[in-house]
């Protein structure tokens, strides 16, 4: 990633980079696939899988290969219970669009552990980082008040300056972006009880992304899925 001083130079190239982007860049669809079932037998563990498209699995055929299943299924196995899984991710959203996301959901649906992917939109969206720490503490006292015995790990954000598709100085500009915005998250969670900040790691593999060049691929989620169960595994034994 290049020097803080270099980015703020290249700006205005990155801005038209970002909107040459917009309107040239591969989209691909959320994998296919029910976004409810159950992994594992045992005693029940509700999980909600919200956020962007991460949670959608866009770029990944089929729902099962995406992260929010291979982490239920990699929670069962490490925990020995059934986890109920629900997915409510769709591409595109934002910190505020997560909230309306949350707020649509029926009151009668109790998570007992919510998998939040949140903030590359933010970041691409060119949110301040006033904004979107303002509107992370929105949805995360939201996710609280609402369930207050849910514990929630938050998916930290990404090394975006690893990602493939953007040209130079765009990637070099969405990394430190997203490192800034990543380190407010961390702060602001460091202070919130029950919820985790996991920090977001990109494997050197080939295939560590789809085909657009920006989101994962699934060989990279299962990877991703099984660093999260045991984080929460140990969190649950605690």
């Amino acid at each position: 990633m290049w020097p803080a001083p270099l980015i703020w130079l290249a700006l205005p190239v990155s801005a038209i980079q970002g909107l040459l982007l917009r309107r040239t860049a591969t989209r691909l669809p959320g994998a296919a696939g029910e976004r409810r079932g159950s992994s594992g037998r045992g005693e029940p563990l509700e999980l909600l899988a919200l956020g962007d498209s991460i949670i959608d699995g866009v770029g990944i055929e089929q729902i099962e290969d995406a992260l929010a299943v291979q982490f239920a299924e990699s929670l069962a196995q490490t925990t020995g219970r059934r986890v109920h899984w629900r997915i409510e991710g769709q591409s595109g959203l934002d910190c505020a669009a997560v909230c309306e996301r949350l707020d649509a959901l029926e009151q009668s649906y109790v998570p007992d552990l919510v998998l939040l992917s949140v903030g590359v939109n933010d970041v691409t969206g060119l949110s301040s980082a006033r904004r979107w720490r303002h509107r992370l503490t929105i949805l995360l006292l939201r996710l609280q008040n609402r369930w207050p015995r849910a514990r929630i790990l938050f998916a930290g954000l990404p090394p975006m300056e690893r990602f493939p598709l953007p040209p130079q100085p765009l990637r070099s500009t969405l990394g430190w972006r997203s490192a800034v915005f990543d380190r407010l998250a961390q702060q602001l969670i460091a202070s919130m009880p029950g919820v985790r900040h996991v920090p977001t790691r990109i494997d050197p593999l080939e295939q560590a992304f789809c085909a657009d060049g920006f989101h994962p691929s699934a060989e990279s989620c299962t990877l991703w899925a099984r660093e999260l169960a045991v984080i929460e595994s140990r969190s649950e034994s605690v």
